[in-house]
């Protein structure tokens, strides 16, 4: 599904990118050692952190499992890392 406002919907993504690697970093953990712990293929791993794709809620939730991270607090970190006054729709 494309985005009226794709410019904006890609801030999302790429803060949402950031905040994975994030804590994944944090976390001192690899690509390759997180996909083979939770069997989690190393390429959505990658295109998640990236921004490469529109990520689908179910790869986002994989990877908040998989990072013991609650899917609620990430969307929490993305929030708070937007521009102030932000929003897709135009008011």
């Amino acid at each position: 599904m494309q985005h009226a406002n794709t410019k904006k919907s890609k801030i999302i993504f790429t803060i949402l990118a950031q905040q994975l690697k994030l804590e994944r970093e944090k976390q001192n953990k690899s690509i390759r050692l997180l996909a083979d712990e939770f069997d989690i293929q190393k390429s959505l791993i990658s295109r998640l952190e990236n921004g490469i794709n529109e990520p689908k809620l179910i790869s986002i939730w994989t990877l908040c499992e998989a990072l013991n991270l609650k899917p609620s607090e990430l969307l929490r970190r993305v929030e708070q890392n937007l521009p102030s006054e932000f929003s897709l729709i135009e008011h």
